[in-house]
Order: structure tokens, then sequence, then C-alpha cells
């Protein structure tokens, strides 16, 4: 017990920070998939997430070169109280070293005492608050502002756990750079281990910080898109031994996973967009940042190599649809052929039993017929025969002529 107290009562730091981040990417990696969902919002209904999302603690994060570790605090006030120099930075816009301020989960009002504080434009204030979903790099004077789209994660919201993907905004400054993330994203905590895994030897920028977030977001698509392929492989491998019964479930899956191949390739396409315009913007501080623009090849070749693996995967399916198809049809092509064939042989025996019909309706008749004034069985018996004997000849002539 007295462990356990020492243990939450000591500060967090960006030690323990690493194995929050380390243990929240396993179940990241393993919702997105199981099953496949369509979860690719418009602008209106980022609205609605946000409006819906079960209201979560705002929390800041500062890191600045000048410390080891970052400052964690509840309100930007409490940030002020516990750092001087992040308040002189409210006031004056200047800091004596590189300085990085996440946001997580911010109201409208903190996002609006930001922006007076570090005179934000407001269309960039408004992208923010309304949750914008296009992904983009803007340049505003003192800073540019980037908007990427992260892959889903889990969130809860009023009516249950689901899949959301929010956006991950950030504003570039010379001196610093500011972030706001919605729900629980783990992107600016895997950037802060990787800075303290190597900042003995690391040149650290704004643009450094931009790069790395950029980078950790496209990273954050590989385990998506292994699952993605595994699945796919093991779609087909089970063509050849799926039951008839279960190729319309087989057809579904690979309708929801060519579905989902498709939204991920859409959302990689998005960042060559955004990776093409960060390659203008990231020198616009000076020559120390075009430093940066020597990892962005690194970036490229990440979403090349991620959307050639699914073009590969989007071959693969389409051609185990083709090959479910092709056995659907020539199941029911065997189907039809075989109902064909018994409704053929119905056909004959019917028209075997047709003689039958007109003899007894020749005998039935309301007239003096053969037969009619004599005793004993003879005559109908002798009828009889007759008609059983012409149905015996019918149903041999039908099995020589194949017809049965």
């Amino acid at each position: 017990m007295k462990a356990d107290a020492d243990r939450s009562s000591r500060p967090i730091t960006i030690g323990d920070t690493c194995e929050i981040a380390r243990s929240r990417l396993n179940p990241l990696a393993m919702g997105l998939l199981a099953p496949f969902r369509d979860n690719h919002p418009e602008r209106q209904a980022g609205v609605e997430e946000k409006a819906t999302v079960v209201e979560q603690p705002t929390r800041y994060s500062f890191f600045t070169t000048r410390l080891e570790s970052p400052l964690y605090a509840g309100s930007i006030h409490e940030l002020a109280s516990t750092y001087t120099p992040f308040e002189t930075l409210l006031d004056t816009g200047e800091h004596s070293g590189l300085w990085w301020l996440d946001v997580a989960s911010p109201a409208d009002g903190d996002i609006e005492s930001l922006s007076r504080a570090f005179d934000i434009h407001p269309l960039t204030t408004e992208d923010i608050k309304i949750c914008e979903s296009r992904e983009k790099i803007e340049l505003f004077g003192p800073y540019y502002f980037l908007s990427l789209r992260p892959p889903q994660v889990q969130m809860d919201t009023a009516s249950g756990v689901r899949t959301s993907s929010l956006n991950v905004y950030a504003l570039v400054f010379r001196g610093g750079v500011i972030t706001f993330t919605f729900g629980d994203c783990p992107h600016p905590a895997h950037v802060r281990c990787r800075i303290r895994e190597h900042r003995s030897h690391l040149a650290l920028t704004s643009d450094w910080i931009c790069y790395a977030l950029i980078d950790d977001i496209v990273d954050g698509f590989a385990p998506f898109i292994d699952r993605i392929e595994s699945g796919v492989e093991t779609m087909e491998d089970s063509v050849s031994i799926t039951r008839p019964d279960d190729i319309g479930l087989a057809l579904q899956n690979i309708y929801h996973c060519r579905k989902e191949v498709t939204r991920i390739r859409q959302l990689l396409h998005d960042k060559t967009d955004v990776i093409r315009s960060f390659a203008r913007h990231c020198d616009s501080f000076g020559a120390a940042s075009t430093q940066v623009a020597l990892y962005l090849s690194d970036i490229q070749d990440h979403v090349l190599t991620m959307m050639a693996n699914l073009a590969n995967a989007e071959q693969m399916l389409s051609r185990s649809q083709s090959k479910y198809l092709s056995q659907l049809s020539f199941d029911s092509t065997r189907m039809r052929n075989s109902i064909v064939a018994a409704l053929s042989r119905l056909t004959v025996v019917a028209s075997c039993i047709v003689p039958m019909q007109f003899i007894t309706g020749l005998m039935g008749m309301n007239v003096h017929i053969p037969g009619q004034d004599a005793d004993g069985l003879n005559w109908w018996l002798g009828i009889l025969g007759l008609i059983l004997g012409l149905i015996a000849l019918l149903l041999v002539i039908a099995k020589k002529t194949r017809f049965l």
C-alpha cells in the first residue's frame, strides 16, 4: 500500500508517458478491422462527433528544451503558475528555448484563450473548434497550420463506445509548436518518447516536431494495413474450401474489406499532398529548418509502400471476389440444371399418364359402350391392363430415348 501511494504521489515523467503510449498501441491496432467499418466522417459528422463524445478533462503538457521532462497541468492557469517562463510566453510570446504546448480535449474557451495569447488567425481557430476534417497545411504569417487525420481510435460516446478519427491540429511557430488533439490520441506522447530517446544527438526545431508528428501518424497506419493483408490472405486461401452456403458471407466480408482499403488509401493519398505542402513551408523560418526536408523522403517512402501494399491487397480482394462469384455462378447453374432435369422427368411421367385419362374418358361416356351388359370383371380387368400396358410401354420408350 505504501509503495502504491509513493508511486501515485510522484510526478509523471516522460518515461511514464512512453509506457502509457506503448500500452495504447496494441488496442488501437486491434480495433480497426474487426469488423470492417466505414468511419470516414465529413465535416458535419466531425461536429456531431465532438458534440456526442463524453467530455474528457482538458490536459495540458508543456515541453521545453530548458527542462528535462514535460510539465502537466489541468488548466492553462495552473501551468502558468507552476512554470513562470510559460506565463512570460503567454504575455510576450518569447521563450529562451524551444517549446511545445500540447492541449488534449480542449474546450472552446481554451481554444479562444490560446488564440488571443498567441495571435492565432480566426480561420485557424474556427477550423479547430469545428474539428475540420480536411487534411492540409496553410501558412498564416508567423506560423503555419497543420491539419492531419490519424488512424481510428476508440472513443467513449453518450451511446457507448465507437471508433472515431478526429484530426490532429498543429500550429508551428519559429520557436515552438502548439498541438490540439481530441479523444485518446497517443501520437504526441509517441513524439515526446522519440525526443527523449534521441535528444542527445538531435537538433530540435519546431519543424522537426511537426515532421515527427506527421511521421508517427503515418506509421500508425502500419498495424492496420498488416491486419488487412493477413485478412486478405486468409480470404484468398479459403476460396477453395468455402461451402456454398457461406459464399454470401464471404462476399460480404470482401465488400467491407474493400471499402476499408479504399478509405485508408484515400487517407494516405491526402497525406502525400500534406507532405508536399510541408516541404514548401518547412523552410519558412530560416535555413536551419531546411534540414528537416531531408527526413521527408522517409515519410514519402512509408506512404508509397503502404499504398502499394493496399493496391496489392485490393487486387487480391478483386481476384477472390471474382473466384467467389464464379463459384456462386457455377453452383447456381448446376442447381438450375438439376431443377430443369427434375421438371423434365415430371413432364414425361405426366405425359405417360395421359392415355389413362383418355381411355377412362372414353369408357365413362353416358352412352352404350362395349362390355356394359357383360357380367364379371373381365372387361374391367382388360381395360385396366390396357391402361397399365400403355403406361409401361411409354415409360420404356422414354427411357430408351433418354427422356428419363
